[in-house]
C-alpha cells in the first residue's frame, strides 16, 4: 500500500509542470477567426528591447488585408490554402500551403487570400513596445 502511495505521489509531482503550463494558456477558438490571432508575445532573451510575436493569420477566401507594414522582420509559413503576397516595389508572389517567405522591416504589403482563403503561422521580430502592424496610406 505504501509503495502505491509513493508511486502515485511521484506521478502527481511529475505531472504538475504540464498541468500548470496547460492552465496558463488561454482557450483559443479553432479554427481561428479571420485576422491576425496573436498566440505568443515575448521578449527575445539576450537581446534587450527586442520582442517576438507569433500569430495565426487567417485571410478569408478572396479577402485582402489592408496595406500595412511591420516595424521589424516578418517570417511566414503558409499552412492552409493559397495566397498572393503583394509587396510594394516587387512582383506579386503566389503562395501555396507549405511555402514560406521573409518580409523585410517596413515593407508595405497587402496579402490576398486565394479562392479557399489562406492560413499562415507568422513570426515577427521587432522593437519591443511598437505596434504589431501599422496601416500604410494609399499611394
Amino acid at each position: 500500500m505504501r509503495l502505491s502511495w509513493i508511486i502515485a505521489a511521484g506521478l502527481y509531482a511529475a505531472a504538475l509542470p504540464f498541468a500548470y503550463a496547460q492552465a496558463q494558456q488561454e482557450a483559443r477558438p479553432y479554427p481561428p477567426p479571420p485576422g491576425s490571432n496573436e498566440v505568443l508575445r515575448s521578449p527575445l532573451a539576450g537581446t534587450p528591447g527586442v520582442e517576438v510575436i507569433v500569430s495565426d493569420v487567417v485571410i478569408p477566401p478572396n479577402g485582402q488585408v489592408a496595406r500595412h507594414y511591420h516595424p521589424g522582420e516578418e517570417f511566414l509559413y503558409l499552412i492552409e490554402g493559397t495566397a498572393i503576397h503583394i509587396e510594394e516595389g516587387k512582383p506579386d508572389l503566389p503562395l501555396k500551403a507549405g511555402d514560406s517567405y521573409a518580409i523585410p522591416p517596413r515593407a508595405i504589403h497587402s496579402p490576398k487570400g486565394g479562392p479557399d482563403g489562406a492560413r499562415a503561422i507568422v513570426f515577427r521580430v521587432h522593437v519591443a513596445g511598437q505596434p504589431e502592424r501599422i496601416e500604410a496610406p494609399l499611394p
